[in-house]
């Protein structure tokens, strides 16, 4: 080995694209001999530290970026000291706009790669081999006769001589893999990186399509396109969207993040048609204060962004991802509720509550004394208060987004939130509340079991209004719904009770037993015997319709060997005596 790139990443399941992109563009230029390793931010330093002296790199490249550079430079720190020959270069988006300061603030570090590495990477490692000089060697800080030098920057890549990153997929079964068509971005958003990068490079359309056939060749279970607008240039976006509906495997989804405003009445149209599950979009809306919008140099006008979302939603056949950033200029509290309830309205799939983070370079950086902002001098350098909004307040709604993360984004209480929802004249007061109601209670304190987390919630709708106690049955049953539909309800609260389906005991044993019935709802089941099918399918009679809420017995089968993207199992209405499907 010549040289080692070094991944930190935020959970297991990520792959690190930017490592990959670097050891097969330096292939493909003649530098061989360079490897990568893979861990998270969950490891123990010195198990890292462990794992990457067994390798003895000579030369050790780390990928710095937010969620990990304090991870980083500890680890630069502490392997120097076992390891005082080795080189250390840093490089990713954490240390390129501040590389001189990187090299004074730690010693352990000898070098900086900055902006875009596939060049100057590959030149690093020519002049390592003796092939060129260090001057020659583009976008390097470094350490020279006790100072700190800099070479020019590298121009920037043609997306077209991107190389394909994953050359080996076999032991990415279990991950999300990450795919790039452009760079850059046409808006100056001054929270965001990408509004200082001038251009809007893209892969030419072929080559990309070639690129995500091998993904769709291997059947993997998602790709994160990690463009920052996806859909900015229509052509482009529309390409790609076709080609992979026109090639659809019926497994893989594909992530994008998209500005909604760019949306027009085609391409609606168009992703109307495409399989449940194919896509998955991610649009930010950051705001719905127009003062704030205009403010972050966004030209979105969110109402008509709000109604392409609406538009989008219409057909249910693609996951919705809606953001919002807590933080922003000119928000306070109820500004900031505001616009999580006119973003509700919607029901996205998720919404998601981001934390404004100061990022070295971005022009919300340079701001952000003029916004009276108190931010965190370490990563991710969240925003603790601003003009607009305190500590407090920015506490109450950390409180409330672990509550919108485990209660409405986590899909495993969907229909029972729907029920509370529909009863609330405000979800963000509904969230708010529980949160606070949550800390009260002093239950943040420990892990919730999942009897505890919807006994915890059960209480705090029971106690919210009269009008809920009126629907105490309704909820329950919707809760039992919500367990059924992601695993076969074994350990139930006390409250709790699937005592009605005994009443169906000879029914249900009836349609187990009949062969045709088997064949028909339950075809991946086929080679079990009838008692092992009831062990791991599931036929529960509820006291309400859970999909209509209209108070009726209704009997619905739960398929476990057929789950969609979310994990949730396959259902179907069954009349026990006719035994009929009515969806």
């Amino acid at each position: 080995m010549k040289a080692l790139l070094l991944a930190i990443n935020s959970k297991y399941i990520h792959t690190n694209l930017a490592v990959r992109y670097l050891k097969e563009y330096a292939r493909q230029h003649g530098v061989s001999g360079v490897e990568f390793a893979e861990y998270t931010i969950n490891h123990h330093l010195p198990f890292v530290i462990d794992e990457v002296y067994r390798l003895r790199p000579p030369v050790l490249f780390l990928s710095c970026y937010i969620w990990n550079i304090e991870m980083m430079m500890d680890f630069a720190a502490e392997y120097r000291l076992i390891s005082p020959d080795t080189l250390i270069v840093a490089g990713g988006p954490e240390v390129s706009y501040n590389s001189e300061e990187v090299l004074r603030n730690n010693p352990a570090i000898d070098m900086v790669l900055s902006s875009e590495g596939e060049k100057p990477f590959t030149q690093l490692m020519e002049h390592l081999e003796g092939k060129r000089s260090r001057k020659e060697v583009h976008s390097l800080t470094y350490r020279e006769d006790g100072a700190i030098a800099q070479t020019p920057m590298e121009e920037e890549i043609e997306l077209s001589q991107l190389p394909f990153a994953y050359m080996d997929l076999r032991d990415l079964e279990h991950k999300i893999l990450y795919f790039e068509t452009i760079r850059g971005c046409p808006f100056r958003c001054s929270y965001c990186l990408s509004s200082i990068i001038k251009n809007v490079r893209y892969m030419p359309l072929e080559q990309a399509c070639a690129y995500l056939q091998i993904f769709l060749d291997h059947k993997v279970p998602q790709v994160k396109f990690v463009d920052r607008t996806f859909n900015c240039n229509k052509q482009h976006a529309m390409g790609i969207w076709k080609y992979l509906a026109e090639h659809d495997n019926g497994v893989t989804n594909f992530h994008f993040e998209l500005t909604a405003h760019l949306i027009d009445e085609e391409m609606i149209r168009f992703l109307s048609t495409v399989r449940q599950g194919l896509f998955q979009f991610e649009i930010g809306v950051q705001s719905t204060n127009e003062t704030t919008i205009r403010e972050i140099h966004r030209t979105t006008s969110t109402q008509k962004l709000l109604q392409i979302c609406r538009r989008l939603d219409e057909a249910k056949n693609i996951h919705l991802h809606l953001d919002l950033i807590a933080g922003l200029p000119f928000e306070d509290l109820e500004s900031f509720g505001h616009s999580f309830d006119e973003v509700m309205t919607i029901r996205p799939q998720q919404m998601q509550m981001g934390f404004l983070k100061i990022l070295k370079g971005s022009l919300m950086e340079k701001n952000a004394k003029q916004y009276g902002m108190v931010y965190s001098n370490k990563a991710p350098f969240q925003v603790y208060s601003t003009h607009w909004i305190n500590y407090d307040e920015m506490m109450v709604l950390k409180d409330m987004e672990e509550m919108v993360e485990q209660y409405y984004n986590s899909g495993l209480y969907s229909r029972t939130m729907r029920l509370i929802l529909d009863g609330e004249a405000s979800p963000f007061a509904f969230f708010r509340d529980l949160g606070l109601y949550y800390v009260k209670q002093k239950y943040h304190l420990k892990n919730q079991s999942p009897e505890e987390k919807v006994t915890i919630l059960r209480e705090f709708f029971l106690l919210r209004s009269p009008q809920n106690q009126e629907n105490a049955k309704l909820f329950e049953e919707l809760c039992l719904y919500d367990i059924c539909v992601h695993n076969k309800p074994k350990k139930l609260p006390d409250w709790l009770s699937m005592q009605r389906s005994q009443g169906y005991r000879e029914e249900i044993n009836a349609f187990y037993d009949t062969p045709e019935k088997m064949e028909h709802y339950l075809p991946e089941y086929a080679q079990e015997e009838p008692k092992k099918v009831q062990k791991m399918a599931h036929l529960q009679v509820f006291g309400f319709d859970p999909l209509t809420f209209e108070q009726k017995e209704t009997a619905i089968l739960f398929n476990y060997r057929r789950r969609d993207l979310l994990g949730n199992a396959h259902f179907e209405k069954i009349d026990l005596f006719a035994h009929k499907t009515e969806g």
